[in-house]
């Protein structure tokens, strides 16, 4: 009986676990694969990431699966890890990157090469993360599977429902936020989904404070985005990925952010900089003016611009399901020219930090030099052997 193959599955938020909870069922049955889910341990850390651990912890124990903490993969080998970003602590032949958000939105934080060098594939969730990231590997088209078997759901309500996902790390206050809901819910019921830095870190709390008591209802991190998503009738963001979230489901959408580059990498512009910019997203960078641009969303022209995106940036080709993600496992795992693929990919990477290494030491020696050479210039013999020279200089040369 042929063993089975061993994957990690890397899971650091709520957002995560329902990126691949589907996956993860599927995973469960197979007779090809054995899995373990790793959270990560902050152990003593006192600004909210031992917190945002917890719940992490707590919504996968809740729906039925036993995670690791990833100390734990210390002395293990595993034949394949699915993970947004790689930790050194989890040994694998192969590295999957797989994506929570679905647009370029912040490639100053997750595009930059010392994230993304060591990944054997990106399984890609559009058409513009796909293209852009083959300038670090190979990318494979897969499905957003936090919509997986779900549909839009019209609801009569007295008045219409907007849902408000900021993210947690751009330049907006809680002032902002204040002022964004409290607008909104002139004409609106105002949905907010916090984001899960802004549940948990420390120096987020006063964001989170605001949302909890400004909106009509508030749902933490441990709440599906796609469920809420779903259930509104426009949505509002700000430098989010909920934006390609929106997008997918075809529900309508708008921008308030004080910069739409904010995380822009160089002269890589973000995808919602780009998206404003074509005319497909109705965009302020005044919280006054919330009542405006969701106004412009539910535009018949907008609705269908932004119906065009979607079936441009996610095409049918992406909408594989479950399905998808296995047949990209199964090709890592089983085919031949793969295997060759992974033992490539791994050399070249032993020689680039064979050569990070060697400049290191090469600096280390140029440091250890120099701290010689300042030693020597202070020493009295060569200061007065560097008189000698320069009196010697002034005479050959004719000068007093």
């Amino acid at each position: 009986m042929v063993p089975k193959k061993k994957i990690v599955i890397h899971i650091q938020s709520e957002v995560q676990f329902f990126t691949l909870e589907p996956l993860l069922v599927k995973l469960s049955r197979s007779k090809k694969y054995d899995f373990d889910i790793v959270v990560n341990d902050y152990g003593g850390d006192d600004s909210g990431w031992k917190e945002m651990a917890s719940g992490v912890v707590s919504l996968i124990l809740k729906n039925g699966y036993r995670p690791k903490n990833i100390s734990s993969c210390v002395n293990k080998r595993f034949d394949l890890c699915l993970t947004p970003y790689i930790d050194e602590r989890i040994k694998a032949k192969c590295y999957l990157k797989y994506e929570y958000g679905t647009l370029n939105v912040k490639p100053n934080l997750t595009y930059v090469p010392e994230v993304m060098s060591k990944f054997h594939g990106f399984l890609c969730q559009s058409t513009i993360t796909r293209d852009l990231l083959e300038a670090y590997g190979r990318t494979f088209p897969v499905d957003n599977l936090r919509f997986c078997s779900k549909k839009r759901k019209i609801i009569k309500r007295k008045r219409p429902q907007v849902l408000f996902a900021p993210t947690y790390n751009d330049d907006s206050s809680d002032k902002d936020f204040i002022e964004i809901i409290r607008t909104l819910k002139k004409n609106y019921y105002v949905v907010v989904k916090g984001h899960h830095g802004t549940g948990f870190l420390k120096d987020e709390s006063g964001k989170k404070d605001a949302l909890c008591k400004t909106a009509d209802k508030y749902y933490g991190s441990d709440a599906c985005l796609s469920d809420l998503i779903l259930e509104s009738d426009v949505c509002l963001f700000d430098n989010s990925s909920a934006i390609g979230e929106a997008l997918y489901a075809k529900v309508p959408c708008a921008i308030i952010a004080k910069d739409l580059d904010y995380f822009k990498l160089e002269d890589i512009h973000t995808t919602q900089f780009q998206f404003v910019r074509d005319g497909y997203i109705p965009y302020s960078n005044k919280s006054s003016d919330a009542l405006l641009v969701i106004g412009k969303a539910l535009k018949d022209d907008f609705i269908e611009k932004q119906k065009e995106l979607s079936n441009k940036v996610f095409p049918k080709e992406f909408k594989t399901g479950v399905d998808g993600y296995l047949r990209i496992i199964d090709y890592f795992m089983d085919d031949e020219i793969a295997q060759d693929y992974i033992k490539l990919h791994n050399l070249r990477i032993k020689n680039e930090n064979a050569l990070k290494n060697e400049l290191i030491k090469c600096k280390e020696e140029l440091t250890n030099k120099d701290s010689l050479l300042q030693e020597y210039a202070n020493r009295k013999l060569y200061k007065l052997s560097d008189k000698i020279y320069n009196i010697k200089g002034k005479i050959r040369h004719g000068k007093s």
